[in-house]
């Protein structure tokens, strides 16, 4: 008797599990996500695949099917081949993919790629310096939108392009993620998201990190090296809401709107439409300019010597910079963000660059820091939008640049800070101030000679010794600028060179200077004639 109940109790049991896992499989396959029923292994070491909808072909691996595949072992000179219309997930544990003449990963297409790091594995992929197919150009490739996550490591290392590169979105969640890439080392078309993680890019000729559409990072640890070109750059926006975001670049750090077409490419005139735009939506003529196409005359009847635009009033630029129609030279002996000076003056509250720029232009392309921590090292400007900057909180630093043909912070529509600090380091002759919300002052310090990197700056409040900013760039610089609510209105401070008592000033309501400009900086440029205010 009590065998038949046992066995009765055993039966109800599997008819049980059995119902779970079909209410399982219908649920779903409610939401989409029946995908997540097709569990497979890929075994690279013995080339053996398990799942629905996976196969080997020579040295290949490839999945027709939606599933969730456990990737592991060594493939020395093959690639992982998606091509399906359902999601796609590998679970790399332990996998090391190289492939000779393709991507290691290649998502030709699904209905979303998936790439799951997993905790305690460490992952390596990499392509090579030439390709057999002209649909992929990076180590880690998806036509369509790509999410990256997981507790482990993932080493890539790009010799033909790209490292990790979208069509559509790129999403990073978490992870530790290496890449090292000939050109742009994570690339997106559309957004690329970074939420989490501890991501470490070296490129050697192209971006750090690119999307052509929008930047977003609100978490996690960036390292981002360019040794050529932009460290991070969105021709749309970028977004900075928090993390700890460094970047070292050769040419700008942080960028917007930077798109080929917007530049006077190789002497070639970029035409504008009526508002002064371009074919990507955008204002502004950057670079010299050669004779326009079909006899195309400027405007005002303006003419173009050596690639110069002459001024209406028939004033010719002087070592690269526009005498005021009044002829006077403004302070410091240049002129700053393209404004005449009224009597002589400098426009105070600085940041008017652009004013002409409309708000849709200006918000295409606006670079907006809400929290964290951005440290910026760049030959070209510190961070550049060519909308507008915006900066709300968190902790902005940028060393450099040492050339006076740039500066730390350039927006095209003005910089507006409402919150956070800002310390800079670096060359004077394109100094762009803030306009600041109240409560808000800011500190220029203007040195009579260029100081060496490795000299240490600080604000000591005088009465306390509290310290509000230092920095000890690793360029050499002839302007510091400190913009924080910390400067109190009234308050005495000092200003410290290598921990020595350089000068005590009393800050003013807006912007307090110590020291003057002099004309010609140094990097070889001169100073600047574009952009700034307020020096």
């Amino acid at each position: 008797m009590n065998a038949i109940i046992s066995n009765f109790l055993a039966a109800i049991l599997t008819l049980s599990a059995a119902a779970g896992s079909a209410m399982t499989s219908i649920r779903s396959a409610q939401n989409g996500d029946e995908w997540k029923n097709n569990t497979g292994v890929i075994d690279l070491d013995t080339m053996t695949v398990t799942g629905g909808g996976v196969a080997v072909d020579g040295n290949v691996i490839k999945i027709t099917d939606g599933g969730d595949f456990n990737v592991s072992g060594t493939l020395s000179d093959g690639m992982i081949y998606v091509n399906s219309n359902e999601k796609v997930k590998l679970r790399l544990s332990g996998a090391s993919i190289t492939n000779s003449s393709g991507p290691a990963v290649f998502f030709d297409n699904a209905e979303k790629a998936f790439i799951t790091i997993t905790e305690g594995t460490e992952n390596y992929l990499s392509d090579g310096k030439t390709y057999s197919t002209e649909d992929a150009d990076a180590a880690l490739f998806s036509n369509d939108d790509l999410e990256i996550k997981g507790d482990g490591s993932l080493n890539i290392t790009a010799n033909y392009k790209h490292g990790i590169a979208g069509d559509d979105d790129v999403s990073i969640e978490n992870g530790i993620i290496t890449v090292n890439s000939y050109e742009h080392g994570i690339k997106a078309n559309d957004t690329l998201s970074v939420t989490g993680g501890n991501i470490t890019v070296t490129s050697e000729t192209g971006k750090g990190m690119k999307s052509d559409l929008e930047v977003v990072i609100d978490d996690g640890t960036l390292n981002v090296t360019s040794k050529q070109s932009e460290g991070i750059e969105s021709k749309g926006t970028l977004t900075i809401n928090g993390g700890d975001v460094t970047v070292n670049a050769a040419d700008d750090g942080i960028n917007t709107g930077n798109a080929s077409s917007d530049t006077a490419q190789e002497g070639n005139f970029v035409p504008r439409d009526e508002a002064g735009k371009n074919a990507d939506g955008q204002r502004g003529m950057r670079g010299n300019m050669s004779t326009p196409p079909d006899g195309m005359t400027p405007p005002d009847g303006n003419v173009l010597q050596n690639g110069e635009l002459t001024p209406p009033d028939g004033n010719i630029p002087q070592n690269g910079e526009m005498t005021p129609p009044d002829g006077e030279m403004p302070h410091g002996g240049h002129m700053m963000n393209g404004d005449t000076p009224i009597n002589g003056n400098m426009p105070q509250g600085g940041g008017q660059r652009g004013m002409m720029m409309d708000e849709e232009t200006a918000a295409a392309h606006a670079i907006t820091i809400n929290g964290g921590k951005v440290s910026v090292s760049a030959e070209g400007d510190g961070i550049d939008s060519n909308g507008s900057l915006v900066i709300n909180g968190g902790t902005v630093i940028v060393d450099g640049p040492s050339s006076s043909g740039n500066g730390p912070l350039d927006a095209e529509a003005g910089i507006s800070m409402n919150g956070g600090t800002v310390i800079t380091a670096s060359s004077a002759g394109m100094l762009q101030m803030p306009t600041a919300a109240k409560g808000i002052n800011s500190l220029q310090v203007f040195f009579d000679g260029t100081q060496n990197s490795t000299t240490s700056v600080s604000v000591k409040e005088k009465s306390t010794g509290k310290e509000l900013a230092s920095i000890t760039p690793t360029k050499n610089f002839q302007a510091f600028l400190f913009a924080s609510s910390e400067l109190k209105t009234g308050t005495e401070y000092v200003v410290y060179i290598n921990g020595a008592e350089y000068q005590t000033f009393t800050a003013s309501e807006g912007v307090s200077t110590v020291g003057s400009a002099s004309f010609g900086g140094f990097g070889g440029k001169g100073m600047g004639g574009r952009r700034g205010g307020n020096v």
